[in-house]
């Protein structure tokens, strides 16, 4: 007969270890976003040759998506999940925030 093995337990005590899934969706799709404003003006420089004067509207775009993320992920930060994953999403999602803060301002002055 096999062994009967127990699941792996956290330092909580008797809760299961369990990665936030939806914390780390959330700071994907920041980064996917700038991955995404990346390539848009990408192919805007090369096309027409000069900064494009849509970028504070994606800048603003981006800024309220990434704010979205960083609220939810700062309201995952109440679960009782494993710290580290939870400061880990929260950090990438506070980059991607103040990437998008930049790019909003930078769209802003010019």
């Amino acid at each position: 007969m096999g062994r009967i093995r127990p699941h792996r337990r956290n330092s909580y005590g008797n809760q299961l270890k369990a990665l936030p899934m939806e914390a780390m969706y959330a700071a994907g799709v920041s980064v996917f976003s700038l991955v995404i404003y990346g390539a848009v003006m990408g192919v805007s420089v090369y096309m027409a040759g000069e900064t494009p004067k849509f970028v504070g509207g994606i800048g603003m775009l981006g800024c309220f998506l990434a704010i979205a993320a960083f609220l939810y992920n700062v309201a995952q930060m109440k679960t009782k999940t494993e710290l580290k994953y939870r400061l880990i999403c929260l950090a990438v999602s506070t980059l991607a925030m103040a990437i998008w803060v930049g790019t909003f301002i930078l769209g802003m002055v010019n």
